[in-house]
């Protein structure tokens, strides 16, 4: 059964908070893992080594091909020019995409009391502090991976040439090339990945939810106070936020693929020219026949940066 964070309503009453009136505690929960994120921490998604590969890519480009044979007389008959050899394919570069999927520890029931939130137990008729990281996956942490993937898009990634706008005004913080396509007549296209870490205008409206004071020594009471919830407050920093962490296998993993799979966070492709443009040349003693890429750009690869579930 999901169990609902107490709020004071400002009358001398408690009462069960409303999923809406959680909507900007699970705001602020996305707003510091993005800020993790950003930092390099747990969920990072990068171009390199040393953590979980998500897949990889190939920028290839068109190449330029000779043929050659030596002027020489054989039997009275002058070699001429070869055959031309077509263009040629190289990789120029290839990309190792990884994401740091390493999870913190479980929440304490030490932490629980001293940062969590109190719920009304109608079985016992009493209070009590949420216990468990299921309870505030029922209320936040769901929540959150719903609004990641398909809502206001905070804490999650895309890759686009340009700024992303979707999930509704933010910010969108330029993390690095993820992908640059070349071709032979030296123009270059780059693609890169792209983190939101905040909205415009947030969401929802201050409700506090309920918890159990501290002595400031360190030694819980049973006075009851109200929580900070903003992104650096002790009960996301110390509780919400590690418990949606340690949920990212439910939603907030990346794969890089040639197809779809989950949420598409944008595609990047690798293209190069296909035309060719034969020529003939004489130098230093030998006919050269000459296959130079020309004409339009064609798709090779298309990759998408997945969410998976």
């Amino acid at each position: 059964m999901t169990v609902f964070p107490l709020k004071y309503d400002g009358t001398n009453t408690i009462q069960d908070m409303t999923a809406s009136e959680l909507d900007r505690l699970a705001y602020y929960t996305q707003v510091a893992y993005a800020a993790n994120a950003n930092g390099g921490g747990n969920g990072y998604v990068f171009v390199g080594s040393g953590a979980t590969t998500i897949g990889s890519a190939s920028d290839t480009s068109a190449t330029q091909q000779t043929n050659q044979t030596q002027r020489i007389i054989n039997n009275g008959v002058i070699e001429g020019y070869p055959a031309y050899p077509g263009i040629g394919t190289e990789t120029d570069t290839t990309y190792s995409y990884q994401q740091d999927r390493s999870t913190p520890g479980l929440v304490s029931s030490s932490t629980f009391n001293s940062h969590g939130m109190l719920f009304y137990d109608s079985a016992n008729d009493h209070l009590e502090p949420m216990a468990t990281e299921a309870q505030v996956a029922a209320v936040i942490t769901n929540r959150c991976i719903t609004a990641m993937r398909t809502g206001n898009e905070v804490g999650s990634y895309r890759v686009s040439a340009s700024t992303p706008s979707s999930g509704g005004a933010g910010t969108w913080v330029d993390k690095g090339t993820f992908f640059t396509d070349t071709l032979y007549s030296g123009t270059a296209a780059t693609y890169k990945l792209w983190l939101k870490t905040a909205l415009d205008t947030v969401p929802g409206s201050d409700v506090f939810p309920l918890g159990l004071e501290d002595d400031g020594g360190g030694t819980l009471t049973t006075n009851i106070q109200q929580r900070d919830i903003t992104n650096t407050g002790g009960l996301v920093q110390n509780v919400t936020l590690p418990a949606l962490l340690r949920k990212m296998q439910a939603g907030l993993y990346y794969t890089v693929a040639t197809s779809v799979s989950g949420e598409n966070r944008g595609a990047f492709t690798d293209t190069k020219l296909s035309g060719t443009t034969n020529s003939q040349a004489f130098e230093g003693g030998f006919y050269r026949a000459i296959s130079t890429p020309s004409g339009s750009a064609s798709t090779i690869t298309t990759y998408y940066l997945n969410m998976i579930a």
